[in-house]
């Protein structure tokens, strides 16, 4: 009987694309050098194939970068730059429409999820790439690097996500709380105390829009920070609406990939 390892390894190397997916699952399940040479192969078959052809799929090979830096996010970045910074096109009207505001970011939008945020070796590296990015005219480029600095896993995201929590946009600002958020499973719990991101989710209880201050309510409940909103409630909860935010409990956010584990 083959082992789970091998019968997805044995999908990757056959024409069944619909089962890619879950075979790349499984392969980031059971983890290991062995697993991992499985996924680096099916990148490497993904990138030598032409984008026309039948069995390509770009949102398949992002899932397959994403399992690799799942895998080791110290690896060498060589074989994943083909698919962060394609060749331009040869259509003058697309190379046009390729520098419109999020199309001009492939790592930021909408490919952040496949992998990038966690490669480490970079250049730059992922927080600093998507802390350049929150610089952008553009708020769906800047709402998109907010959710990939809270995909990063490192907690140097704290700071410019800090920064973006005053952002104009409501967007943006749900953005960064719920990175803030996804990041206590890097430990961002322990790390926050006297951190501006934690005055800054704080702050946004006070705001009038409801997407921002029920983000911020069920952010600082799993930062392990539920007294610091009974405490602006005691101080004046106008309508009862940080009460209620509070009862109603804990959403999970979305998965960024289909293995995320960091939705609670």
């Amino acid at each position: 009987m083959s082992s789970p390892l091998e019968e997805a390894s044995t999908v990757l190397n056959g024409d069944e694309k619909s089962a890619y997916p879950e075979a790349l699952l499984k392969l980031h399940a059971v983890g290991g050098e062995e697993a991992d040479t499985a996924v680096m192969n099916f990148v490497r078959r993904m990138s030598a194939m032409d984008h026309l052809d039948d069995l390509y799929e770009i949102e398949v090979h992002g899932m397959a970068v994403r399992v690799a830096a799942e895998l080791d996010p110290d690896r060498d970045v060589e074989p994943f730059l083909d698919l962060l910074d394609p060749a331009p096109s040869g259509n003058r009207l697309v190379r046009k429409v390729m520098t419109w505001g999020p199309l001009a970011y492939p790592d930021t939008f909408p490919r952040s999820p496949w992998g990038y945020t966690r490669l480490r070796r970079l250049d730059p590296p992922p927080v600093a790439r998507y802390t350049a990015r929150l610089l952008a005219k553009s708020r769906t480029v800047r709402v998109s690097a907010a959710m990939a600095l809270g995909d990063t896993a490192d907690l140097a995201a704290l700071d410019p996500l800090a920064d973006v929590l005053a952002d104009p946009s409501r967007d943006v600002r749900v953005s960064a709380i719920n990175s803030v958020r996804r990041l206590r499973h890097a430990g961002a719990a322990n790390e926050l105390q006297g951190h501006p991101a934690e005055a800054g989710l704080v702050d946004a209880l006070s705001s009038r829009q409801p997407l921002v201050h029920e983000a911020a309510v069920q952010a600082l409940v799993l930062l392990e920070r539920t007294d610091m909103v009974k405490d602006v409630i005691r101080s004046g909860d106008s309508g009862g609406r940080l009460q209620r935010a509070l009862d109603r409990g804990i959403t999970p956010l979305p998965r960024t990939w289909p293995g995320d584990e960091t939705t609670l």
